[in-house]
């Protein structure tokens, strides 16, 4: 499958927990968001159980990304599968973003 990448910016606590403003993630072609989160979790551990769940692969529901500053997915829609560039903004609603 060919490779792809897609820029992961932090804002609210997950910038704090990370002490980073964005990453850059690599993925395969028809990855999905899930898989984003995984990464991002072994990444930075400290995101379990404050914005990632205990699994390190789903969201906590106060937690979402915006894709490209536009669309909004929630905790039920890591199925979405980003493409090649995206940025995907993790905001957390009780943080105000």
């Amino acid at each position: 499958m060919k490779p792809i990448q897609v820029i992961v910016e932090f804002t609210g606590i997950s910038r704090v927990l990370t002490g980073e403003t964005e990453i850059a993630i690599p993925l395969h072609e028809g990855a999905q968001l899930r898989d984003v989160v995984q990464q991002i979790s072994q990444k930075f551990p400290d995101l379990i159980g404050e914005v990632i769940e205990q699994d390190g692969r789903s969201m906590i529901a106060t937690n979402l990304f915006s894709i490209n500053g536009g669309q909004i997915l929630h905790e039920d829609q890591l199925h979405y599968q980003p493409k090649d560039g995206d940025r995907l903004i993790l905001l957390s609603l009780l943080a105000g973003g």
